[in-house]
């Protein structure tokens, strides 16, 4: 039920509500919600931290943002595209810049504490909150790509869930998978946000 909170919250923001405001208001605070009465989970937030594993680990979330930017071109992502897109969502000018900035700051802290927190698995293999986690982004990609730049992307998402799952479980907390996705979410929201100005 709680990995349905990340779908329900897309649906309403951005679908039915056009803002992508509302969209984190509902998702962030019913993970709040959910994770309120978790202290140890909340802890968990800020334990595991590896040097060279996390290294390693910002490089992997850095590579997020380098790969759109390489595919951009063939991908048909630019400010033709990303423009009338941020417009339906009310996101423009200062809302724009200031969107960019949380959810590059704040979104994987929730994110993190849900996916690999609350629904984590210490299984070895991919288990179908992998695959979740990456299907809820597929509501937000649909309003920007074809749907076969969708599936590759939904491959990747697939791929970065377990890998910050398995870094969970390795190292007994969240701080490693909130660092990669920290630099995932920002290097992903710098590309897109350069690509919107061209």
């Amino acid at each position: 039920l709680l990995a349905l909170i990340p779908y329900c919250a897309m649906v309403v923001g951005l679908h039915l509500l056009g803002s992508a405001w509302v969209s984190f208001l509902i998702y962030h605070g019913l993970v709040l919600v959910a994770v309120w009465r978790s202290p140890d989970l909340r802890r968990d937030l800020l334990r595991g931290w590896h040097n060279m594993v996390g290294w390693g680990a910002v490089g992997f979330g850095l590579g997020g943002g380098a790969l759109i930017f390489m595919l951009a071109p063939y991908a048909g992502i630019n400010a033709d595209l990303i423009n009338p897109a941020l417009a339906k969502l009310g996101l423009g000018g200062t809302g724009w810049v200031l969107f960019v900035i949380y959810h590059t700051l704040v979104n994987p802290w929730f994110e993190e504490i849900l996916w690999r927190g609350k629904l984590g698995s210490d299984a070895l293999k991919p288990v179908w909150h992998d695959v979740l986690f990456a299907g809820y982004h597929v509501l937000v990609l649909m309003l920007f790509l074809e749907w076969l730049w969708i599936l590759l992307a939904f491959f990747i998402l697939v791929a970065a869930g377990w890998l910050w799952r398995q870094l969970r479980r390795r190292h007994k907390g969240l701080l490693l998978p909130v660092i990669s996705h920290l630099a995932a979410d920002g290097s992903i929201m710098f590309v897109v946000y350069v690509l919107s100005l061209n």
